[in-house]
């Protein structure tokens, strides 16, 4: 039923408008009526009329306690406080989390998306119908922390530098660097500025052809002053080694349309604190004051 309308008739009389009963019954109506939002109280419970932020919706995200995997929630957006008293397995990525949860039912089940603050790794969790133990939050692999080599294979990527004959590609982490390219000769490259090889994983990837075997012999090398050095060879086969090695005496550049993979050590992430609202000085005595407890100031 829609809502009652009371008539006030014509001024300054009323003449012809609604009697105190008539208008007493279209208010009761008003506020009984569960199906429009006058009868409605406003929260979070079933029935209520949401107000804006309800859930993480139309507003900003607050910071709440790490909820127990046993506990029922609605959906919403959720900004999830690892460091707290809980049992999520949530915890085992080791750090808060912004959440988009959807549950099926009255009940603690249903998946998780999460992305931990400031960074580009994405995580999904889930569990089993019937309310089964949730998860441990997996990866969710993307062009932001893979790469595709030069072979075709998606690999991990850190900070990675493609090097072709005669320029370099950066992805997003690599930019993040002062990273430089100098062609010195035929076959000999020069990468300045960066953090150096990745120390973890895989650091250096060659173009191989459809057989799997190397297009050119790859030398490199860190130098003193921080740069990465690149050489390419023809190969040649040493009967002495039974291996396939480069022969220093042919250099040539990286082939056409194909490249080296390098990936770098990652740059030292910011730290980001959060001011607590209580402390919000206006001036460098007030905030050395308030932080040794002295509200007379500091001599």
């Amino acid at each position: 039923m829609t809502i009652q309308s009371i008539n006030l008739g014509t001024a300054p009389t009323g003449a012809g408008g609604d009697t105190f009963r008539s208008t007493g019954s279209k208010v009761n109506e008003n506020f009984t009526n569960q199906t429009h939002a006058a009868s409605r109280y406003v929260g979070t419970d079933a029935g209520n009329l949401m107000q804006v932020g309800a859930f993480g919706l139309g507003g900003y995200m607050t910071q709440i306690a790490m909820p127990n995997d046993s506990k029922v929630m609605g959906s919403g957006f959720y900004y999830y406080d690892v460091g707290t008293a809980g049992s999520s397995t949530w915890q085992q990525v080791e750090t808060n989390v912004f959440v988009l949860r959807s549950s099926f039912s009255n009940l603690p089940r249903g998946f998780e998306i999460g992305v931990l603050p400031y960074t580009n790794k994405f995580y999904l969790r889930s569990n089993d119908a019937g309310g089964a133990a949730w998860r441990t939050p997996v990866l969710i692999r993307h062009s932001g922390n893979t790469t595709v080599d030069s072979n075709g294979f998606v690999k991990s990527a850190s900070p990675v530098v493609k090097l072709y004959a005669d320029k370099i590609d950066l992805n997003d982490e690599a930019a993040e660097q002062q990273i430089t390219f100098e062609k010195v000769a035929i076959g000999h490259y020069l990468i300045k500025g960066s953090t150096g090889l990745a120390q973890v994983g895989w650091y250096i990837e060659t173009p191989k052809d459809a057989n799997g075997n190397i297009l050119f012999a790859v030398l490199y090398e860190l130098l003193e002053n921080g740069d990465i050095e690149v050489k390419t060879y023809k190969k040649k086969f040493d009967i002495e080694q039974a291996a396939i090695v480069a022969d220093l005496d042919k250099p040539i550049d990286i082939t056409q349309n194909r490249w080296i993979d390098i990936r770098l050590q990652e740059l030292p992430q910011k730290e980001v604190s959060t001011t607590p609202p209580s402390f919000q000085p206006t001036n460098l005595s007030q905030a050395v004051a308030e932080a040794m407890g002295n509200s007379d100031g500091v001599e």
